[in-house]
């Protein structure tokens, strides 16, 4: 019987919003958003989280921010959120908030395939005692590593007696760790430490540009000479990725070519980098031998939210063959293949790198 009733909630709920067709959320705060001068008692003033009300710095989370803003910039960007716990990811309570208040709501309802952290294409939740429902409708990508990106999607929420609110979001599901204290300046680590201390899985991870006086002397003779860097290369900018208080991945330039350049990548102890920085290098899918040098990846560009870089190796300027890989930041600051995908022959054929014929990916 209960199931019956849920069958039926669920497919009402779906004609009305499709008959409804898209209507815009009250989403800005009151500063934001002018009172009108005659307020529609039926609109249903579904609101941002401030930044302040939304911790993702600890356990599991999957969050849902407006399509047009940025949760890492804007003080109001969140409209849902859900804890996630336990080794199985048990959910609790999510959240939206109507006016000034937070509403919970319970999953009830699901549809489509399953993807990361138990996500589903179709999700249906009820509000607190019959005070309405809201219905996810998520494209989701693929699993990176310890992150599910949530590529676009809408939040549909109806309320009795209330119009319906439809907001374009983004998202992502993944989990934190709190960031590791610092060891007591009495004892710092000795200065031929090989390794920084370990970072911080899904704690801090940000870009900077790293200030030229923070850079040894030594480092563009060791990089001439270990793999054949252009010294003057440094000069364009170093690019640093923070990974606790205390360590970083460098970024640094080698080689620029007719139509492409590399880098190489250090893990570095920030207080003391002369004396304790520690190259790094990327793996080949097993049983490959990566058309790259080791150490080197090629035309690199990072997307810091979900802590991967990719590198694109053409084989010439025509685009239609090479090499284009990906890899993710793991605890250890090490980089961890998540993608290789590779075209040998040049026909001529121009192919966007992304869909070059797939080699490996991670599981």
């Amino acid at each position: 019987m209960a199931s019956n009733r849920m069958a039926t909630a669920l497919c009402a709920l779906s004609l009305a919003i499709l008959a409804a067709g898209p209507l815009a959320a009250q989403t800005a705060p009151p500063a934001q958003s002018p009172t009108p001068a005659r307020p529609d008692e039926t609109k249903l003033d579904l609101k941002l989280f401030d930044k302040a009300e939304v911790d993702r710095s600890k356990g599991c989370t999957v969050a849902l921010w407006q399509a047009n803003r940025d949760p890492d910039n804007d003080r109001y960007a969140f409209i849902f959120t859900e804890a996630l716990t336990g080794q199985n990811h048990a959910r609790q309570p999510a959240r939206i908030k109507v006016g000034e208040k937070i509403l919970p709501m319970t999953r009830v309802a699901i549809g489509g395939k399953v993807g990361g952290y138990g996500l589903y294409p179709y999700q249906l939740y009820k509000l607190g005692a019959d005070d309405g429902f809201a219905v996810l409708d998520l494209k989701l990508g693929e699993i990176e590593g310890e992150a599910v990106e949530i590529e676009s999607g809408t939040l549909t929420v109806s309320m009795a007696g209330k119009q319906q609110a439809r907001v374009n979001v983004k998202g992502g599901a993944g989990c934190m760790t709190a960031p590791v204290s610092a060891p007591p300046q009495a004892s710092p680590p000795p200065a031929t430490a090989a390794a920084p201390p370990p970072s911080i899985p899904g704690g801090i991870f940000s870009r900077y540009a790293v200030r030229p006086n923070q850079i040894p002397r030594t480092l563009p003779a060791t990089l001439k000479s270990r793999f054949g860097c252009d010294p003057e290369m440094l000069k364009t900018g170093v690019t640093g990725f923070q990974m606790s208080e205390e360590s970083a991945i460098w970024e640094l330039p080698c080689q620029r070519f007719n139509i492409q350049a590399n880098a190489v990548y250090a893990l570095v102890y920030l207080p003391e980098p002369a004396q304790n920085l520690r190259f790094l290098s990327f793996k080949a899918p097993p049983g490959k031998k990566r058309t790259s040098a080791p150490a080197e990846l090629i035309s690199p560009e990072w997307d810091v939210k979900t802590r991967t870089v990719t590198g694109t190796a053409l084989g010439r300027s025509e685009g239609d063959c090479g090499v284009y890989e990906r890899h993710r930041v793991g605890a250890d600051g090490e980089f961890v293949l998540v993608e290789y995908r590779e075209k040998v022959a040049c026909d001529g054929k121009a192919t966007r790198p992304e869909q070059f014929p797939l080699v490996y990916r991670a599981r």
